[in-house]
């Protein structure tokens, strides 16, 4: 099973350093530091950068406030462990543009709001997955890359030969590829015939 310092070591190895992590909670060496810094941060942008199918959650939001402003027609608590809010269910799977609910992300005082015009609104959004137990594999390499490109220039000495140069372009080959294997995964329905195609019928 994946770990935080099987990720870690993997960020070494992008980056040419020729040693290993035994434990990247406790160990104290340059290496480990390094990479407890950005750790968090990487992992956060590895799953907004792609809706990936492990960090997929749906529910349904807690109304704050009916006609909050004279904009929207009702406010939610934004989900405490949501990374990005990708769209609010309509009813139709296949979104088109018509058919998206707007929202607007806004805050008061307790935190984070959502604001739309959709009662009982539902949500699907990317959730912070801490555990390394349950990142797949294509999701564990793409954010080593994405460590990688932060820590290069503190574990290379300047990182004189681009190494993370070299990590940050794995790293949109990685998502581009996760994209692809994520589609292979669903099913969707298909896209609506445009009205002119039905009148040929």
């Amino acid at each position: 099973m994946a770990s935080s310092t099987e990720i870690a070591n993997l960020v070494l190895g992008h980056l040419a350093v020729g040693k290993d992590i035994g434990n990247l909670e406790t160990e104290s060496s340059t290496e480990a530091r390094v990479i407890r810094r950005y750790y968090a941060a990487a992992r956060d942008a590895t799953l907004r950068d792609y809706a990936w199918p492990f960090a997929t959650k749906f529910v349904a939001l807690a109304l704050v406030e009916e006609e909050p402003t004279t904009e929207w027609g009702f406010s939610y608590r934004y989900p405490s462990d949501c990374l990005e809010i990708r769209r609010i269910l309509s009813g139709v799977r296949n979104d088109s543009r018509q058919s998206r609910a707007p929202y607007k992300i806004g805050q008061d005082s307790a935190g984070l709001l959502l604001y739309t015009d959709e009662e009982d609104a539902q949500v699907e959004y990317t959730v912070r997955e801490t555990d390394p137990q349950r990142f797949p594999p294509d999701f564990m390499l793409a954010f080593s890359f994405y460590l990688a490109m932060l820590t290069a220039p503190a574990l290379t000495a300047g990182d004189q030969f681009k190494l993370g140069e070299r990590a940050g372009k794995l790293y949109a080959f990685e998502i581009g590829r996760a994209a692809s294997r994520g589609f292979n995964e669903e099913q969707p329905e298909e896209p609506p015939e445009a009205e002119a195609i039905r009148g040929r019928e």
